[in-house]
């Protein structure tokens, strides 16, 4: 049996869980592919494209935290809207999911789409010295979020992605030397920033022929450490070098898959953490737009509802406040008014079955029925929701 065979690789991630029990981990990853199971891993032509996965949710990505400077009200509203942001990037892998109109919107009313949130004390130590933050955990409702992405228009990007293998090497000016298994200290800013971007990624075990194999990720020679990435029943593949370079650090990086190059950049720095972590973005920039998907929440336009318990006009302004204040809604208008109830016209950026998503996320509305009717069409054949 090669050498080779009998090697193993681990993944190093930051587990995606409250970050009141978020480790470091390292978990030895599947065995090394032999005999059929090897011709099958390597049976993917080059450059043969992926199939657009199906949608699926992992809980635990609209969960995250951010650091606070203290925890006042208009700090954590703030640090609130931040955490949103980072769940939209992360669920989206669009970066730019701050600017978008619909997004913005939902800002102005971030608390009706989180579920729970909470402070906790964190520390690190910096050259020999405890520093001290404060962190705000906050979740958030995978429905109202999911329904706040298809109705900004924005794609989602399954959990279904790929954990490629992490070939990297630094060079300090004592030569380049192999990062492993044994080194997860050394990429903790690549697994942090991945936390950040639902990414994970493998490191090899660091073997007599993947220590020769540095010259070839010198060279970011793909297709030589192709071999050694298919013997982890793995086709997916980060290479990185990072090195000295006035005034600072530097990176140069390209990731593959199944033999088809997705993306390749460079990054310096004088901080040699954030050259490390600098691996991270471009290769989850470039899965998403290659992976990700539109949800399906039904079509976008106009549609009727009818609002009933709306007796005073703090009530009417009430309802349409909150109807205003949502993301997905356009426009609303008042089409008949009649005691206690209203029936109204909604320009949805969403169908009506996201709309309800949404709006049984809240406490201001709720969805009923005539006597007898199902739920989900009711005999007028318009929505009826009464005011809470």
């Amino acid at each position: 049996m090669p050498p080779i065979a009998r090697l193993t690789a681990f993944v190093l991630f930051l587990a995606l869980a409250p970050a009141a029990t978020r480790v470091l981990a390292v978990e030895q990853a599947p065995p090394v592919a032999k005999g059929k199971e090897a011709a099958t891993a390597a049976s993917v032509l080059p450059g043969q494209p992926q199939p657009k996965p199906k949608p699926v949710r992992y809980p635990s990505f609209y969960t995250t935290e951010v650091s606070v400077s203290s925890q006042n009200a208009s700090e954590r509203r703030g640090a609130t809207v931040r955490a949103l942001m980072q769940v939209l990037v992360r669920l989206t892998g669009n970066p730019q999911v701050a600017s978008n109109s619909v997004v913005r919107r939902a800002t102005s009313n971030v608390e009706a789409l989180t579920t729970g949130s909470s402070f906790r004390q964190d520390s690190e130590t910096v050259n020999g010295v405890p520093v001290y933050k404060t962190m705000l955990t906050v979740s958030f409702d995978p429905d109202s979020v999911d329904a706040l992405i298809a109705g900004a228009g924005l794609k989602y990007w399954s959990n279904a992605r790929p954990k490629p293998i992490l070939w990297l090497v630094i060079d300090d000016g004592r030569g380049a030397r192999l990062v492993t298994g044994k080194q997860t200290n050394v990429v903790k800013p690549l697994a942090t920033r991945g936390l950040e971007r639902g990414m994970r990624f493998l490191l090899p075990a660091g073997g007599a022929p993947e220590q020769a194999a540095a010259a070839s990720i010198l060279a970011l020679n793909a297709p030589a450490l192709q071999v050694l990435t298919s013997r982890y029943r793995n086709d997916a593949q980060l290479i990185g070098k990072v090195y000295r370079r006035a005034p600072g650090w530097a990176a140069d990086w390209v990731m593959t898959q199944s033999g088809a190059e997705l993306a390749r950049w460079s990054f310096s720095d004088v901080d040699p953490r954030r050259v490390i972590a600098s691996g991270v973005d471009e290769v989850a920039n470039a899965l998403a737009r290659r992976d990700a998907v539109y949800l399906e929440t039904g079509v976008a336009g106009l549609y009727s509802i009818d609002v009933v318990g709306v007796d005073t006009q703090a009530e009417f302004i009430r309802l349409m406040s909150y109807l205003q204040t949502m993301a997905i809604v356009r426009k609303v208008t008042v089409l008949e008014a009649s005691p206690g109830q209203l029936r109204l016209q909604l320009d949805l950026g969403i169908g009506m079955r996201g709309f309800r998503t949404m709006v049984a996320s809240g406490d201001t509305l709720k969805a009923i029925s005539d006597a007898g009717a199902d739920p989900a069409v009711p005999s007028s054949g318009v929505p009826r929701f009464s005011l809470q």
